[in-house]
């Protein structure tokens, strides 16, 4: 018994002392006494290929490679011991999950948090650290009595699970922890392990639990051969805290007092000198100088260079290029070569792209959680589609795995159908059992109060027919598996459940085909995905069952269960291809045979990182416990103190080249700064400057420009921006001319010339041709008057909608043209039940206003958005609101018709072919012709002394006013059509010519009265009335206006936007307009229709929004995605319009009839 340390620092040559130890051995007797080789676990694939690639070796029994676990099952086999299950850290986290649901009353801190993504996993974190480090629950308990309260509180939660997690485990189960446990018991009666010579290599720091294996081993083995990364021995003391081999030295410390108070005999260290792993100058002197304060500096600096990157993607295409180089034109294997990432969470994603793009092979070392595999998506929204109450989320979270369908029918084609029935289903708010109650989904393509009693067309039962089968195909299998899991009463029965649903869903062919798919793609990692997939469910569920198979649990809490245990899978997948190469978080990875290593965001915060606190223990209540004398985990201050050292590790890697980079900004251009390990590497070595790597080529100097052509697909990109600085008029270097003929003479040369012609594009679009405009058209157009404002604000806009009707995805949901429909509905129902009960406005009560809005919401209620408003608790107190300010709206006309001459004639009055009042008529270019469509909310007719009047009222959700300047530039055309219509057709109505009486917007709302001051019921009503004081434009003569308010002597009007001064002339306040004004404006708004109609037909499709006090109509477009207007553009611009007054605008109109200039 023996125990001896090699020591050295980084790149002496430990590993290959061991190694050629070891080979000595073997190689003098092959059969001889078995030599164990103890790595950590990421390190064992390597280390066995050192040995069984070995071309003197040959291959070898009697030299084994094991981590710590590998050899406790390698004894326990020998031994006894493996009898008990193996549990994973799935099924650790079911048995954790199930626990803390079956004592919650009992958890004080723990219950809120149970539920909490990620929250087992850190508990499952917790209780793995209390078994490595040796804590019992007992132990807790001494110690919790000695603690804060909260600290204590923690630790009462934490016992109970602890102590209920170790009694379901003990007879039965055993965990990683265990292992380490038996093989501590163990080791010692193993002969493999007395005659063994033992050679640990690879670590750094111990855990107690490796500790207790580390001293059977050396008071057993006949030798123990440990190799540290640690310039001196520290037999005498521990390192202190800021020494560079602090970590390695505490560890040599502990382990050499261990052996003497053992008895173990303590050889002479083997202490490696030199640097057999750098063979560079540079990096040897990086390397002896890294603690030394201050440094020496080297002249040559050849080996090391320092990248600064504008961003993260421009520092991984730097590396990109320069591995090509490498493996170009040194003859370098990929495998030779390592991209050395910390933060990979920030940049693998942008590793993956750009390494695909410059056809790198590549193999990132990190496990990867399983949780966005279709399979496992699958299981976990299918449990939520039940407990959810059949979700639109949740039930096309599991559509969309592509797992619940055949894979006999065509994917795209599926998928295809599946978008169809994802659009009804959101647009009819379906979700609970309007899937599985048999009912049948019924399709109207026109939904609203007007089209509830059109006939079903053949093409709408067609879709019909086809959403109904699609519905089955998806609710079957999951209303089956809902109707085994409400049978089941045990966890058992709800695992069989689960797995008989996968089974006929054929998951098991599926994964098989799906694999096949990816390794004929050349996907290798993710054909290996697949597999692991398939069977980390399977004995998931097998240990579920084992763990918890007799437990009684319903739907809801299986599924929680077993969340818990899905959470924790991972694949785990070993180098696909030998040749690749390797990028890995060089803390945690053992990497050996790296000739050039990149070092990926050397930024501060990540050299040294910044410590966070994680898990259920922070800092603080570390420090308190280790002050008890508790042995937990070092907190993260004492992380921070290692951090030299981890940044040590990393710079001294590689063999022959060292590329460190950092970007200065982050993907939202926020400042990253460097880490202060550049300036420290500055000040090893004379020359060391820093190189750019620009976002653009076109920033750099034409040798450096250079180095930016390495590969096809890349280039492409960065010789398209190069020539669009050359139509800029900037200069352009010859080998960019080289590299667009290399791409005319190519196999990619259409690819090419697609991306060469984009440089000439300019966002603005051609004028349609005359068949085209006929084919969108047509000849005979019947058009509205919002469709014309939509043009007038934006021809693209009306394109995209009345030309390529495009149109937005439905939303089940109550929006803003909802409820002006059903005021407006609503509105016309009170009105015809007052007529033909044979009552009149005036005459209603409060009461019977509230009675009537009642009934109308209730009639018209259910033809609203496919019977939203009875769709939920929520929805139902909307629609009382929404009765609330009909039946005020109502009560407030009625007060308005008692002091007005002015009465209905006309609600929601069509205009049109086949209508009630014929279209206006637009006869257009190339024999088109344009026939104007709509519907009025209401006409009033008042009859004066000599004259009959008519006016136009608007009902309105919001508040609106007519804005002169809008009716001008074509934006606003409603209300001055409206009127035209009336008058234009006035005998129709009235019998009779009139004359204009004005357009009035009443604005439908239910006001909130703000006031400090006391008021009387009388005075309220009067505010209430002030508010409700109609907008618009009248005609500006007395009678008229006497005729729409009785009472109005003197001072503002409550109905109108009138008032009169003391001396009996209008006030400045007022809005009216003498009878020609109401002329004009009515011959503007029809050449405005015309010209538009003019354009239509002409086939005007420009992107040319205005920008008007601020407003935009691109603010609230559906289609700024499809014409990509863009204001630094140079063809793209708004028409700015300056605000005018009412009276400029008549002048502007008399002018331009007066010039005749329209």
């Amino acid at each position: 018994m023996a125990l001896q340390f090699v020591i050295g620092r980084s790149g002496s040559g430990k590993t290959d002392r061991m190694i050629s130890d070891m080979k000595k051995q073997v190689l003098n007797d092959p059969a001889g006494r078995p030599i164990i080789y103890i790595v950590p676990e990421q390190m064992s694939f390597l280390s066995e290929y050192r040995l069984a690639a070995d071309d003197e070796l040959g291959g070898t029994i009697r030299a084994q490679v094991y981590s710590f676990t590998r050899l406790a099952w390698r004894v326990l086999q020998e031994e006894g011991g493996m009898s008990r299950q193996h549990i994973t850290p799935a099924g650790r986290s079911i048995l954790i999950r199930k626990i803390i649901e079956e004592n919650r009353e009992e958890l004080s801190v723990f219950a809120k948090a149970a539920d909490k993504t990620g929250f087992v996993s850190t508990v499952e974190g917790m209780l793995s650290e209390f078994r490595q480090y040796l804590i019992t629950p007992d132990e807790m308990e001494k110690y919790r009595r000695s603690v804060p309260s909260a600290l204590a509180d923690k630790l009462r939660d934490l016992q109970k699970i602890y102590t209920e997690f170790n009694q379901a485990l003990v007879g039965k189960y055993t965990d990683t922890e265990d292992y380490m446990r038996l093989l501590a018991q163990m080791a010692a009666k193993s002969d493999y392990i007395r005659e063994s010579d033992i050679y640990i290599d690879g670590f750094h720091s111990f855990t107690p639990q490796e500790y207790d294996v580390i001293h059977v081993l050396m008071n057993t083995a006949r030798n123990v051969t440990i190799a540290l990364t640690t310039d001196r021995s520290f037999r005498d003391q521990d390192p202190d805290d800021t020494h560079l081999f602090r970590l390695t030295g505490r560890t040599y410390h502990d382990l050499y007092e261990m052996a003497v108070e053992s008895g173990v005999d303590v050889k002479e260290d083997t202490v490696m000198y030199g640097h057999m792993r750098q063979k560079k100058e540079s990096l040897i002197h990086l390397e002896s100088q890294f603690d030394r304060r201050p440094a020496s500096k080297d002249k040559k600096s050849h080996g090391l260079t320092l990248l600064q990157a504008a961003g993260r993607r421009a520092e991984i295409e730097g590396a990109a290029r320069e591995i090509r180089r490498l493996a170009r034109t040194e003859n370098y294997r990929y495998k030779q070569i390592a991209l050395l990432v910390r933060n990979g969470e920030e940049y693998r994603s942008i590793i993956e792209t750009v390494f695909d793009d410059y056809n790198i092979p590549f193999f990132i070392d990190q496990k990867r959680p399983m949780l966005n595999h279709p399979l496992i998506e699958l299981i976990r929204s299918s449990l939520e589609v039940i407990s959810g109450n059949w979700r639109y989320e949740a039930i096309f979270r599991a559509v969309k795995t592509d797992l619940l369908f055949s894979f006999d029918e065509p994917r795209e084609n599926m998928r295809r159908r599946m978008d169809l029935l994802e659009n009804y289903v959101l647009a009819h708010g379906i979700y609970g059992d309007r899937w599985t109650n048999g009912e049948r989904w019924t399709y109207r393509r026109y939904m609203g109060l007007e089209f509830t009693t059109v006939a079903q067309t053949d093409e709408e039962r067609a879709f019909e027919n086809q959403l109904n089968e699609m519905k089955e195909e998806i609710a079957a299998p999951l209303y089956r598996l809902q109707k085994r899991l409400k049978r089941a009463k045990q966890a058992l029965e709800c695992c069989r459940a689960l797995y008989q649903f996968i089974e006929e869903l054929k998951i098991p062919e599926k994964m098989e085909q799906l694999s096949f798919e990816a390794e004929a793609r050349g996907e290798l990692t993710a054909s290996a995905q697949h597999n692991q997939a398939w069977d980390a469910v399977i004995g998931m569920l097998d240990e579920f069952v084992e763990v918890a198979g007799g437990e009684r649990m319903d739907a809801k809490k299986f599924a929680a269960v077993l969340d818990a245990g899905l959470e924790e899978l991972e694949f785990s997948i070993v180098p696909p291809a030998a040749d690749q190469v390797i990028v890995a978080n060089p803390e945690k990875s053992r990497l050996a045979g790296i000739e050039s290593a990149f070092v990926i965001g050397m930024n501060d915060g990540v050299f040294p990182a910044r410590q966070m606190e994680d898990g259920i223990l922070d800092d603080e209540e570390r420090d308190v416990l280790i002050s008890a004398g508790m042995n937990v985990a070092p907190g993260s201050k004492t992380r921070l103190m290692d951090e030299e050292f981890v940044t040590y590790r990393t710079l001294t890697i590689p063999a022959s080249r060292l590329y460190v980079s950092w970007p200065i900004a982050d993907s939202e251009g926020k400042s990253l700064q460097p880490s202060p390990y550049i300036k420290r590497l500055k000040e090893f070595f004379e020359n060391l400057e820093e190189q750019l790597l620009a976002n653009d080529p076109a920033d750099l100097q034409a040798d450096e420009q250079l180095e930016y052509i390495c590969h096809p697909d890349p280039t492409l990109s960065y010789l398209t921006s190069q020539f669009q600085l050359k139509k800029r008029g900037y200069p352009l270097h010859s080998f960019w001319w080289d590299a667009y003929n290399f791409y005319m003479q190519s196999p990619q040369k259409r690819m090419a010339g697609l991306v060469f012609d984009s440089l000439y594009y300019e966002n603005k679009t051609d004028t349609l041709n005359e068949k085209t405009g006929i084919d969108l058209y047509g000849t005979d157009m019947i058009a509205s008057v919002s469709r014309m404002e939509t043009f007038h604000s934006c021809a693209f806009s009306h394109f995209a909608r009345h030309g390529l009707k495009l149109r937005d995805r439905l939303v089940y949901r109550l929006e803003a043209p909802d409820i002006g429909d059903l005021f407006h509905g609503a509105l016309k129902w009170i009105a015809e039940e007052v007529e033909r009960r044979g009552m009149k406005w005036p005459d209603l009560t409060k009461e019977q206003c509230r009675s009537f809005a009642k009934s109308a919401v209730e009639e018209l209620g259910p033809k609203l958005q496919n019977r939203i408003l009875m769709s939920s608790n929520r929805y139902s107190y909307i629609q009382h609101k929404l009765e609330q300010i009909i039946a005020r709206a109502s009560s407030v006309l009625s007060d308005q018709a008692k002091v007005s001459g002015f009465s209905p004639v006309g609600l929601e009055l069509a205009f049109g072919p086949r209508s009630e009042l014929p279209p206006l008529v637009f006869n257009l270019k190339n024999g088109a012709r344009m026939s104007l469509a709509g519907r009025i909310d209401r006409v009033d007719k008042a009859e004066g002394s000599n004259d009959t009047y008519l006016r136009v009222i608007d009902y309105k959700s919001g508040s609106r006013d007519v804005d002169m300047t809008e009716v001008y530039y074509g934006f606003a055309m409603q209300m001055l059509t409206y009127l035209d219509i009336v008058l234009t057709h006035s005998p129709l109505l009235t019998g009779t010519e009139a004359r204009p009486g004005g357009v009035l917007y009443f604005h439908v709302h239910n006001p909130y009265l703000n006031t400090k001051k006391f008021m009387t019921v009388e005075e309220i009503e009067n505010e209430v009335m002030k508010s409700f004081r109609m907008k618009g434009l009248i005609l500006g003569e007395d009678e008229a206006i006497h005729l729409m308010d009785e009472q109005l002597e003197s001072g503002d009007s409550l109905i109108i936007p009138a008032g009169f001064k003391k001396d009996g002339t209008l006030s400045a306040r007022s809005k009216t307009a003498d009878e020609d004004s109401f002329g004009m404006l009515r011959r503007h708004v029809r050449r405005l229709y015309e010209t538009a109609g003019n354009d239509i037909v002409s086939g005007n499709v420009g992107i040319t929004p205005y920008r008007y006090n601020k407003k935009t109509p691109c603010t609230f477009c559906s289609y700024r995605q499809v014409c990509q207007f863009d204001e630094s553009l140079d063809e793209n611009s708004f028409r700015l319009i300056r605000p005018r007054k009412n009276e400029e605008i008549i002048q502007m109109m008399k002018e331009e009839e007066d010039d005749g200039t329209v």
